[in-house]
């Protein structure tokens, strides 16, 4: 999906937590409404798409109509707080 923006904070005890902002316009080029299950489909992709092999929990969405953006939060959690690299992106 284009027009987005990734951002990943570390936590303390390895994990992240992850904010993807869509721009509205293309969010619903894909999705009819905002809910959890598109959220999490949005997340899912995303770290597909990144070679990303983190697990995701607490996914969250919202949408601000002043901004026009779709904001999607989640928590990553890795195996044993190994972050991987992201040997492919960019290359799919």
């Amino acid at each position: 999906m284009d027009n987005m923006v990734d951002m990943r904070n570390k936590k303390e005890n390895g994990n992240y937590d992850l904010t993807l902002e869509i721009g509205d316009k293309t969010y619903f080029n894909f999705y009819d409404s905002i809910n959890t299950k598109a959220a999490e489909e949005v997340v899912r992709d995303y770290l597909f798409n990144n070679d990303d092999d983190a697990d995701y929990k607490n996914v969250k969405i919202g949408h601000n109509l002043n901004r026009h953006i779709v904001k999607i939060t989640a928590e990553l959690d890795y195996l044993n707080g190994e972050h991987k690299d992201y040997k492919y992106r960019g290359t799919m």
